[in-house]
């Protein structure tokens, strides 16, 4: 008797300690830096929007939209494909992530868009590259997000050669649904 009580004790609390496992992450992110350019410093502000979806356990496709804009300048908008795999994501309240994701867009987030007479969303390609961590806040449904993200840009447009890099660290939030 005192099994039976035991097993029906122990099996309905053992199904709601099973964790959280979303199917979608929405996220915003936003960076501030500082660069040089031959005509001086700049500051530059970006927010980018990540609609996540789960397809396999912590493995989740990620499109994204960035937008940056220097003082003065025009933004630039950057879009992206991603796919992330957060280690742990519903059990555990720091869950490491990485990602990796091509793009394109019309210039770099971080500088004056490459635009001329008409916007072309093409003509810079760049990777992503990143890691992070995720930290479980407001009970498992919400995330806080710091990211570090390595980016190899290459200009296709208006005779502009060669590559940029940036390293940027990306501060979010996240909410799991």
């Amino acid at each position: 008797m005192k099994t039976i009580l035991l097993l029906i004790t122990l099996i309905p609390a053992s199904a709601f300690c099973q964790g959280f496992m979303p199917r979608w992450e929405m996220s915003v992110s936003m960076d501030a830096n500082s660069f040089s350019a031959p005509d001086g410093a700049h500051n530059q502000v970006g927010l980018a929007f990540r609609p996540g979806l789960f397809i396999v356990d912590g493995l989740s496709v990620e499109p994204e939209i960035y937008g940056g804009a220097a003082k003065g300048q025009a933004p630039a908008l950057n879009l992206s494909g991603n796919l992330s795999y957060s280690y742990g994501m519903g059990h555990n309240v720091f869950v490491p992530f990485v990602l990796v994701g091509y793009g394109a867009g019309n210039g770099f987030p971080f500088s004056q868009p490459i635009q001329k007479d008409t916007p072309n969303l093409t003509a810079i390609t760049f990777l992503n590259a990143g890691a992070g961590l995720k930290i479980m806040t407001l009970g498992g449904r919400a995330l806080l997000r710091l990211e570090y993200r390595y980016q190899d840009f290459k200009a296709n447009a208006y005779g502009l050669k060669g590559n940029v890099y940036a390293r940027r660290v990306l501060v979010g939030f996240s909410v799991l649904l």
